[in-house]
């Protein structure tokens, strides 16, 4: 095991224990508490939050934005797929079997249009003075350090014997998984509470979505 993983090892702890932290703070705040006399089903609410309501038509905006929209959904599915590689990549026997296989070049083929899709909403954000304006650093901060995870992923997949593509790989995932907890990528917690939360309230009031009787 090299310095550059262990650091990376490390960094990931350092993650998983700050996003506990949020996550205990979730806890605390309590189950939502609406003080109007309830009318319809939160199951039903939350189930739709959760899936038909992600859709683009049944966003607010996102319908006027399709490319944008499907950029970032291939964004997230790369971040994921990354982060299985990551969580494999601590094994011996996925590095070795990277090493020979022949499926690591399509699976960074893959990468390569998810991490693209990345960057083309990181260069939007910095060319749309509409997108800059409701920006923070923060946004330009996550982007980049989302897709640089994803491009040195992809070098590691290529070249998985190089020590360079090796290292900067490690230093990537480290510098990724200290930000996390301190930046808007910390939605990987915040998410399902606040897709809960949003289910719970229109379920309960019966307002969204609409139930056929």
């Amino acid at each position: 095991m090299s310095v550059f993983q262990i650091i990376a090892i490390a960094a990931a702890c350092f993650c998983l224990c700050g996003l506990f932290l949020h996550f205990i703070h979730i806890v605390r705040l309590g189950k939502p508490n609406d003080l109007s006399e309830k009318s319809g089903d939160t199951t039903k609410g939350i189930v739709y939050a959760n899936t038909t309501a992600m859709l683009p038509q049944n966003k607010e905006s996102a319908y006027l934005h399709i490319p944008g929209y499907a950029a970032g959904m291939l964004f997230h599915i790369g971040t994921f797929l990354c982060l299985l590689i990551f969580l494999l990549s601590l094994f011996p026997f996925f590095n070795r079997w990277i090493e020979v296989s022949t499926l690591r070049l399509i699976i960074a083929a893959v990468l390569a249009v998810t991490c693209l899709s990345g960057y083309i909403l990181l260069f939007r954000r910095v060319l749309s003075k509409d997108l800059k304006g409701l920006s923070t650093p923060d946004d330009f901060i996550s982007n980049a350090l989302t897709s640089t995870f994803q491009l040195f992923t992809i070098l590691h997949l290529v070249w998985p014997t190089n020590g360079v593509a090796t290292a900067l790989y490690y230093i990537a995932c480290s510098l990724l998984f200290v930000y996390m907890p301190f930046g808007k990528l910390r939605h990987a917690v915040y998410y399902f509470a606040a897709r809960y939360h949003l289910g719970f309230f229109y379920g309960w009031r019966n307002v969204w979505p609409k139930h056929e009787d």
